[in-house]
């Protein structure tokens, strides 16, 4: 009876000793996976993360760069409005879009550039302040324009070479240059002609009997002929002619 006790106590003991090492080895297992289990999801975010950073680094370098357009883009719109700032000649066209009576301001803004002072006399502010600016024509080759303001209001203009004959294809024969007299009107005058001829200079209010203007047309003949006609209150006042045949 005791030593079927005592086995029986031994038997007992065994098995709970295999229990406990049978447990032990599955926490050991359970604890292995929940660690490993860790550790994968450690580098899954660590891989998200680092995704993330590579996305934003390459969403900033996309702005970067989208900004360095824009500066450069700005930059050359810039470069292109200064040189066109910079261009200080007249064209023929601009000279003929101006007429007396107009603001420096409104001239300066035809021609796209300030022009170079030649004289100023009288006090700025009163009616008697008067102010002569010079321009370049684009032809070059001593081609100018000059402009007088009085009491801020353009008053008159002339061109030397800046239309050269351009504006107008109107030419002028020795024998319409004998025909033409002083004192004709100026429709009489452009009837003998064709037409208008290049204005060189133009002073006074148009319509009043101060209004003077000069045409300039080129001779048949070439080579430089010309003929200047000027009419003062919308007469004939005088002419002149080179070369012509």
């Amino acid at each position: 009876m005791k030593k079927f006790f005592k086995f029986g106590c031994l038997g007992i003991i065994g098995i709970i000793v295999l229990g406990t090492v049978i447990a032990a080895l599955g926490g050991g297992d359970s604890t292995e996976n929940t660690s490993s289990n860790e550790e994968n999801q450690t580098e899954t975010t660590s891989e998200k993360q680092s995704q993330e950073n590579d996305g934003e680094s390459q969403n900033q370098k996309n702005e970067n760069q989208s900004e360095e357009n824009t500066e450069q883009s700005s930059g050359n719109s810039t470069s292109e409005n200064t040189s066109s700032k910079n261009d200080e000649t007249i064209s023929a066209e601009e000279f003929d879009q101006i007429s007396n009576g107009m603001s420096y301001e409104k001239v300066v803004e035809i021609i796209g550039s300030e022009g170079s002072l030649q004289s100023e006399t009288g006090e700025k502010g009163t009616q008697f302040h008067t102010v002569i600016y010079s321009w370049d024509g684009e032809s070059g080759f001593g081609s100018n324009a000059m402009l007088t303001f009085q009491n801020e209001k353009l008053q008159s203009k002339s061109q030397a070479g800046v239309g050269d004959g351009r504006s107008s294809d109107v030419t002028i024969t020795s024998e319409e240059f004998n025909q033409i007299e002083n004192g004709m009107s100026s429709d009489e005058v452009f009837e003998i002609i064709g037409g208008e001829g290049e204005i060189t200079s133009e002073s006074g209010e148009p319509g009043s009997q101060f209004y003077t203007v000069s045409y300039t047309y080129s001779g048949e003949a070439g080579l430089g002929s010309n003929a200047t006609l000027m009419f003062q209150g919308g007469k004939l006042s005088s002419k002149s002619q080179f070369g012509l045949e």
